[in-house]
């Protein structure tokens, strides 16, 4: 009992974020307890994580409008600080996962159809409780003014000026397992 204890602790602290000079990172199964904490619901589950150089994924299980699985692809773009926003480039392939055939049958061309040029008007209806997330045709952009806990961070006040003034997020990257968050000084900071 105690070495179970142990081996969870230890894992526990394996995964939190690690801090490195430039900013800091954060592990796959961290992110995605966070995000399974955050966004799983009756309308939807968050499945899985798969963090890679290129073509990260995400797999997730729709219960509302319709059941399926989803799995969306992204790659984060570059960061434009100014505006507070994260983008990322995506994409969603799906299937139904009905019991019935018929189900199946009729929530598989739904599907298509959700791929298709319809796709995104859909995935808007799936983000539509969550206003700090934008969906356009193939973009994703989060809000990070519109999420209260990193506006506490944004907000909070370094040597007379809020900490966002201070710094920015030069880039956001990923590579096997791992999400790396890199900072930097504020441009505009003189003194």
């Amino acid at each position: 009992m105690n070495h179970h204890w142990q081996s969870r602790l230890i894992r526990g602290w394996q995964q939190r974020p690690t801090l490195h000079r430039d900013g800091v990172s954060l592990q796959e199964a961290w992110l995605l307890r966070k995000l399974q904490q955050a966004l799983n619901g009756d309308a939807l589950q968050i499945d899985s994580l798969s963090l890679l150089s290129r073509d990260s994924t995400l797999h997730l299980t729709a219960h509302q409008p319709l059941a399926a699985r989803l799995t969306l692809h992204f790659d984060f773009l570059p960061i434009v600080w100014h505006s507070r926003q994260i983008r990322l480039h995506y994409h969603v392939q799906g299937e139904a996962i009905s019991p019935s055939t018929t189900r199946r049958l009729l929530g598989g061309l739904l599907l298509g159809v959700m791929e298709g040029a319809f796709g995104h008007k859909t995935l808007q209806q799936l983000a539509k409780p969550l206003d700090w997330l934008t969906l356009e045709q193939d973009i994703a952009t989060i809000h990070l003014d519109a999420l209260d806990r990193v506006r506490q961070y944004l907000d909070y006040p370094l040597l007379g000026k809020p900490l966002a003034a201070r710094l920015t997020i030069k880039a956001i990257e990923t590579s096997p397992g791992l999400l790396r968050i890199r900072l930097s000084r504020s441009p505009s900071q003189t003194d």
